[in-house]
């Protein structure tokens, strides 16, 4: 019966309190035809059931109850399972048409074919439906990277360059920070973070990203590898990522916003301007921020920086006590038979028992660290000068310890036996060096030069090269090489040939 339960509860209420009320004259006051109150009627008298208990149910029950449900022909045939369809579909080539023609071979009484789409499209309808997310205070920051770039000019009319956009939102209170850099690399997507962390004065729990490498290094089937960099710096803030799954941009549905609000709010509105600097862009940027964090909500009371400040940032966790220092990594570096690694052709020390295994270094602008096996072997100050090395003498076995303790000795033994000279050049190299191991290796090398030149003519050369303060290997070499200590004696006068026709004082007195 098709008939609307709203008018089937009026019917049913006038039948109830005066169950000889004329068909005809329900039909006046609820406009329905006499003969559909008569069979609705008698249908209420077949349930058995009295007014209090139809009243309270609801439209489906209350169809139920009195057998009034629309069946249709297409309800009464059977329903295809659109579950499956759908997961059919999914493969190439699939049609509806072709899916319901092979259906109907197997179930002859299903539904036609547009009945078939119908019910198959409303199903996915309301497979799509969103999960409305909530967020505690100083839980989640959302981070994303803009679409859209502003232009960098040269001042001196060089190339431009364009500046990316960085856009982090606190889910709770949708307080905004927006920086320009210079990239998406790791360095510039680190450096916007600490610098957001400090705009905020406070950590978030988790911080959620997209898959940029920046932030995660790849996806595998069972673990997602995120950047040991970008892990570093929030390991250093407390804090830890959360990536979205990938194209999965509903999961950070509040960076997406923010960005979309960022662009139309601050870029729109910086559309015309040239700028000629980060610094300059920054400047700009952070007063559209303020504007958009002050700007009163549409459906809730206040602004963004209200619901920051009065709750949210209470929420935070502290900054940590110092600085985060940017790094950089390289990873599977083998470790050289002399149980040093190189980088950046400078050589770096780790325990002699990883000779030939692969390790990984992180460096700093004054620090480099020797990971194996995600453990720290070994911490080092950068070394300025290439091709020098730096060696913790608790790497070196045992016995290559005994003979560099030995060899000093024998060295300086030998020099104080060539002359006091050499003795001095000897043990400045042992003494006065920084790097105990390349002291040894040049004195020893000075002690091959001497037996290629001979003794007495290395000490000459030392009783030269020690007032002068040249004690360099390199610069020994070239002296014993080109003789340059034999070329001139500071203290012999350069002789003056006199040429025959100088006029002498007589000619000068003559014409006196």
């Amino acid at each position: 019966m098709r008939l609307p339960v709203h008018l089937q509860r009026d019917i049913a209420r006038q039948h109830f309190y005066d169950p000889t009320l004329a068909h005809r004259a329900i039909s006046r006051t609820t406009g329905t035809h006499h003969d559909t109150i008569r069979k609705f009627r008698q249908q209420v008298d077949a349930s058995g059931l009295s007014w209090q208990e139809l009243s309270p149910l609801d439209d489906d029950a209350w169809r139920a109850a009195l057998g009034t449900q629309d069946r249709s022909i297409a309800q009464l045939k059977t329903h295809p399972d659109c579950e499956l369809i759908h997961a059919e579909m999914r493969r190439p080539d699939a049609t509806l048409e072709r899916l319901w023609r092979e259906w109907r071979e197997t179930t002859p009484d299903g539904v036609g074919y547009s009945q078939f789409a119908m019910l198959y499209r409303a199903w996915t309808k309301n497979q799509h439906v969103v999960m409305r997310r909530t967020h505690r205070p100083g839980e989640k920051l959302f981070v994303d990277f803009a679409g859209r770039t502003v232009e960098i000019r040269d001042q001196n009319g060089g190339p431009s360059t364009f500046a990316q956009i960085f856009v982090a939102v606190l889910g709770y209170s949708n307080y905004t920070y927006i920086e320009a850099t210079a990239s998406q690399t790791t360095k510039d997507w680190l450096k916007c973070h600490a610098n957001c962390f400090e705009a905020l004065g406070g950590v978030p729990e988790w911080v959620v990203s997209d898959n940029l490498k920046a932030a995660v290094w790849r996806r595998e089937r069972d673990r997602t590898v995120i950047n040991p960099a970008y892990r570093d710096c929030l390991s250093h803030y407390d804090t830890a990522p959360l990536p979205t799954g990938a194209r999965k941009p509903k999961h950070k549905a509040k960076a997406e916003v923010g960005v979309q609000i960022a662009q139309r709010w601050a870029l729109f509105s910086l559309r015309d301007r040239i700028f000629f600097s980060l610094a300059e862009l920054n400047a700009e940027l952070r007063i559209k921020a303020e504007e958009m964090n002050r700007h009163p909500f549409k459906r809730l009371p206040g602004c963004r920086l209200d619901r920051f400040l009065e709750t949210e940032k209470a929420s935070l966790k502290p900054l940590p006590g110092t600085a985060f220092e940017l790094s950089d990594w390289r990873y599977s570096v083998r470790v050289q038979d002399d149980y040093h690694v190189e980088h950046q052709r400078r050589f770096y020390s780790v325990p002699h028992t990883l000779a030939r295994e692969s390790v990984d270094l992180r460096f700093t602008a004054t620090v480099i660290e020797i990971f194996h096996r995600g453990r720290r072997v070994a911490l080092h100050p950068l070394i300025e000068i290439q091709g020098n090395a730096r060696t913790i003498p608790e790497h070196r076995p045992v016995i290559h310890s005994r003979v560099l303790d030995a060899e000093p000795r024998a060295l300086l033994a030998w020099a104080m036996n060539v002359g006091g000279n050499v003795e001095l050049m000897i043990r400045h190299q042992l003494e006065n060096r920084s790097d105990i191991t390349n002291g040894v290796k040049a004195a020893r090398r000075m002690r091959d030069l001497a037996r290629d030149y001979g003794e007495a003519r290395f000490e000459e050369v030392c009783a030269y090269a020690m007032p002068l303060n040249i004690t360099s290997l390199r610069s020994i070499t070239s002296i014993l090489k080109e003789d340059a200590d034999k070329r001139f004696s500071i203290t012999q006068a350069p002789k003056v040939k006199i040429i025959g026709e100088l006029r002498g004082p007589s000619y000068f007195g003559e014409s006196a």
